[in-house]
């Protein structure tokens, strides 16, 4: 955000002006859900129509390679709440005979994927379009080396997901399922024989085109309440959603942007999905038909969502300058 600002800035101290008309439109709150922004969308179509929306929040696929993000993952973040009892239970008086949530919760979970990563919801892979072969032509050229990704960036002993695919197309190209946390029951220090009445999952699934989160939520849904064991009650919750998308990379700004980046990176664009979600572009695209540029200059070692987040200073500085370039280059050639 701050490098837009900053591009602005000197653009306006240099030249006296901008080379085309720009809104700004700022928010805090993607990271949970982003819902005071997509309504503000929602409701000011006439006050927020433009050409297109310039977005900086993804990633370069390698230091020093300028890189154009024009694929998302959409998502559902949802929560499974199981309620076993009235209360809390003793499990030497009642273990054996009363349901335990967590238990519940475990196995409904444990149905959710197999051992390959392959997500056992029924129907919900129907409307998955898979990338075109220019495409995936496209990804294999990229500077990718697998191992160097599994011991660096993920620090694991071996990679999952489904069989098959490679590691960027289970990242960018097909939807995931996955747990992010089990609160609930005793977890104090020390011991208290507890049979919990209640336990909660909080589960996301990542969409891929042409998938829609209301009709993957519904196929969710109805799929855990048919697998939930017979003595527990099973509430499914959504929290918040995101479109996915897919920006053609023929139009206009997309072009612009590519002229840009060569200029100030000297090297040809690449370009790249990202497995992530940012829900603003589908509600710019939803909302008010808006094409997104996603120019973004975050490293893959950048640790997002981890401890020693960063963000490299010279990539800032060059980001300014892009920034300043793309928008040049778009007024020059396109006159808005």
């Amino acid at each position: 955000m701050y490098m837009h600002v900053k591009a602005l800035e000197s653009l306006l101290a240099t030249t006296n002006g901008l080379p085309l008309n720009v809104r700004v439109i700022l928010e805090g709150e993607e990271e949970v859900g982003g819902e005071g922004i997509a309504s503000y969308v929602a409701s000011k179509p006439a006050d927020l129509q433009a050409d297109f929306a310039l977005i900086s929040d993804t990633e370069m696929f390698a230091p020093g390679l300028p890189t154009l993000c024009v694929g998302l993952r959409g998502m559902i973040y949802t929560e499974i709440e199981v309620r076993s009892s009235r209360t809390d239970l003793h499990s030497g008086m009642y273990g054996g005979a009363a349901p335990n949530a967590f238990v519940a919760l475990c196995q409904i979970i444990a149905r959710l994927k197999d051992e390959s990563g392959h997500i056992l919801v029924p129907g919900v892979y129907d409307n998955v379009t898979p990338p075109s072969s220019e495409e995936l032509d496209a990804w294999q050229s990229l500077p990718f080396d697998e191992e160097h990704y599994r011991e660096n960036e993920v620090g694991s002993r071996a990679l999952a997901g489904e069989e098959g695919y490679s590691v960027l197309e289970r990242t960018w190209a097909r939807p995931t399922l996955d747990v992010h946390g089990m609160p609930g029951g005793f977890i104090g220090a020390g011991a208290k024989t507890v049979i919990p009445a209640k336990a909660t999952a909080k589960v996301s699934m990542r969409l891929v085109p042409d998938m829609t989160p209301a009709g993957t939520f519904e196929l969710y849904k109805s799929y855990v309440q048919h697998i939930a064991p017979s003595d527990v009650e099973v509430d499914v919750r959504l929290i918040h959603f995101g479109d996915p998308c897919l920006i053609p990379v023929d139009n206009p700004y997309v072009q612009a942007a590519t002229t840009a980046l060569k200029e100030i990176w000297g090297k040809d664009t690449v370009f790249i999905r990202s497995g992530g979600s940012i829900p603003i572009v589908g509600d710019l695209n939803r909302h008010l038909n808006l094409p997104s540029v996603m120019m973004g200059f975050g490293l893959p070692d950048d640790n997002l969502h981890a401890p020693n987040e960063k963000f490299q200073i010279s990539n800032f500085h060059q980001g300014i300058e892009s920034i300043i370039r793309f928008l040049e280059v778009v007024g020059e050639s396109t006159g808005i």
